[in-house]
């Protein structure tokens, strides 16, 4: 039964669309948490780790007239059979877990007003950009853009994106024989941020090389933050005027870089804290808790920070 039900969870947690889908999905929950808890019947489970338990006793036992391949057969398959139980309980566990959270994150993104998009190729997708905007070129290996949303702000469309790439380093070794030996270690990296369609807004990059001007401000704070390249110093100067100077040191020192393409796309690079995944989440087998939280999901304030920076851009370029 429980199994079935967390079906239905995952389900919705791709197909919710609204905050109506959201509460039908509570009213569900608090349905089911009445007649049944959030536990997995473990019982066979546990047998089967006593019963494994028991052989490994036993093949330690001398006064047992066991060959030592019967004892050493007893022995691989106890430690099997308990490993194997206890992996079968966590994955239990953990599908509760898993399922509650990505429910939850689909509410925290219906909340911020964005959807996620599962129409597209992450492979194909990540070479697309890789063509566009340089901060795309890195990593060694197992390049893609592994998540990505669209929403928007003041009829300007954004797609935030999760860019997952493993980074390979070879390592040198030498034996006191002088023979040398070559290992690799990897390490996989995330970026996350924001592509965002403007209009008439393709002559300034923020620490990123688009273009070969340079400007700075009369504010060493904005210098220290922002690296500005320009199509012109004129329009960037025009652009960046004192007021809107001050805004983007006080408000807007967030952003790790902008760029943009002669087609005003601006990819901007930002901390991870922007994705609803980075949001804490509930525990679903905290039933009341989490319908609770889930009807009323938190807000994620980096992502309201770059809206209202989409919102500043558009009203001041």
């Amino acid at each position: 039964m429980l199994k079935a039900h967390l079906g239905e969870l995952k389900a919705h947690a791709i197909m919710a669309k609204s905050k109506d889908d959201i509460d039908k999905v509570a009213k569900h929950i608090l349905r089911f948490s009445q007649r049944s808890a959030y536990k997995f019947n473990h019982s066979l489970a546990i047998i089967g780790f006593v019963l494994a338990g028991l052989a490994l006793l036993l093949s330690f036992w001398a006064q047992m007239d066991l060959s030592y391949d019967q004892r050493n057969w007893m022995r691989i398959g106890g430690l099997i059979i308990g490993v194997a139980c206890i992996v079968n309980i966590w994955l239990r566990f953990a599908s509760i877990k898993r399922i509650g959270d990505q429910l939850y994150v689909r509410a925290v993104a219906i909340h911020a007003g964005i959807e996620r998009d599962y129409s597209f190729d992450g492979k194909n997708y990540w070479r697309e950009l890789k063509s566009i905007f340089p901060v795309f070129n890195c990593g060694d290996e197992g390049q893609k853009i592994t998540k990505r949303y669209l929403g928007g702000v003041d009829s300007t469309p954004f797609t935030l994106f999760e860019f997952k790439y493993v980074n390979v380093t070879t390592h040198y070794t030498t034996d006191n024989n002088g023979n040398s030996r070559a290992s690799q270690s990897k390490s996989t990296i995330y970026k996350y941020g924001m592509l965002v369609q403007f209009t008439n807004f393709n002559y300034i990059s923020l620490n990123a090389k688009r273009f070969s001007e340079k400007w700075d401000s009369a504010s060493r704070t904005f210098n220290k933050l922002f690296k500005v390249r320009c199509a012109t110093e004129i329009q960037a100067a025009k652009f960046f005027n004192p007021k809107v100077v001050l805004t983007f040191a006080d408000n807007f020192s967030f952003i790790k870089s902008m760029d943009v393409n002669a087609e005003s796309v601006a990819c901007f690079e930002l901390p991870k804290s922007i994705f609803p995944s980075q949001v804490k989440k509930p525990s679903l087998r905290k039933q009341a808790d989490f319908v609770q939280q889930l009807q009323h999901p938190t807000q994620i304030p980096m992502l309201e920070n770059a809206k209202n920076l989409l919102h500043f851009i558009n009203q001041n370029k």
